[in-house]
């Protein structure tokens, strides 16, 4: 590796890592405060009790819900160990990363000039979350979570810090705990992130952008060619729009749709996060399930 390359590599790999830092926390901290304030019986009082109801809310939830997808997947582990059906936090996690109002606006910025980016990949994403969650539901929802969670081996908390104990502690004792389970939970997401972005700066490095424009392709071979990039450069889904505008003479708008989508649903740094937090069959089955549904949608687009 010439030191250009490796300058190249070290800078995207720190910039990847500084760039999801603050959304880590985030959703290390939510996460911490789900497991702490918020009981079994909330969790089934808000979940509507017709199910349809149920996952077109957590499809539609982004926009009151402004989080990445570095953060939503240990947000969402802690909603279905707090007994939201599988297949509707599913829907949440792969939903919450496109309908966002963030990712929305900058998709826009990026496309000014063509609206209909914006209304594919947003409707898209919500009809994908949709149809994979229902899948997801339809396969795990009359397990226990534990068929799709892993176990927490380490816990930094003791029993008398449960939520079901939490109205007797001091207001210091909270924030302690609050802080201890929100320093756990961040310590699990960091170390498969990095490992993560670590493959992910690799191929944005030696995916040359010569190579890349020089690709051209049909529809079916381009929505698959922009799939698998989507996955392996696991960029922001607040930023891979001014990416994918590059990919448009190249692969159509059907192939920067994939890209658009399937990214921010699952990528090669939120898939080995994914293994983190939930079973590995259950992480490739639902990475299959999400290809599989993503490719079907962009091969409607016109």
């Amino acid at each position: 590796m010439s030191i250009s390359k490796f300058e190249s590599w070290m800078w995207s790999y720190l910039g990847i890592i500084v760039e999801a830092l603050p959304f880590l926390l985030i959703g290390a901290v939510l996460s911490a405060l789900i497991q702490i304030y918020v009981s079994d019986e909330v969790i089934k009082k808000i979940i509507p009790k017709n199910s349809i109801i149920a996952y077109f809310i957590a499809a539609i939830s982004g926009i009151l819900f402004p989080v990445c997808e570095c953060a939503i997947v240990p947000i969402t582990r802690s909603l279905i160990k707090k007994g939201l059906p599988i297949g509707v936090g599913i829907t949440f996690m792969l939903s919450v990363p496109i309908v966002n109002p963030v990712v929305i606006m900058s998709t826009y910025y990026a496309f000014p000039n063509d609206i209909n980016i914006v209304i594919y990949r947003t409707i898209g994403g919500v009809i994908g979350a949709l149809i994979v969650g229902m899948v997801v539901g339809f396969i795990y929802d009359k397990k226990k979570n534990t068929e799709v969670l892993k176990s927490e081996e380490v816990a930094l908390y003791c029993d008398c810090c449960t939520f079901s104990n939490n109205y007797y502690i001091s207001l210091k004792g909270k924030i302690k705990n609050l802080v201890l389970n929100a320093s756990n939970e961040f310590l699990n997401i960091s170390v498969y992130f990095i490992f993560g972005a670590l493959l992910s700066s690799i191929f944005v490095v030696f995916l040359q952008d010569s190579l890349i424009n020089n690709m051209t392709s049909g529809k079916i071979v381009g929505i698959g060619i922009m799939m698998l990039l989507g996955f392996l450069l696991s960029l922001c889904s607040e930023a891979d729009a001014f990416v994918a505008k590059g990919f448009m003479d190249n692969f159509g708008v059907a192939g920067v749709i994939a890209f658009l989508i399937l990214g921010p649903m699952m990528d090669l740094k939120n898939l080995i996060l994914s293994f983190g937090f939930f079973k590995k069959r259950f992480v490739l089955q639902l990475l299959l399930i999400i290809c599989i549904v993503v490719f079907g949608i962009c091969l409607a687009v016109v």
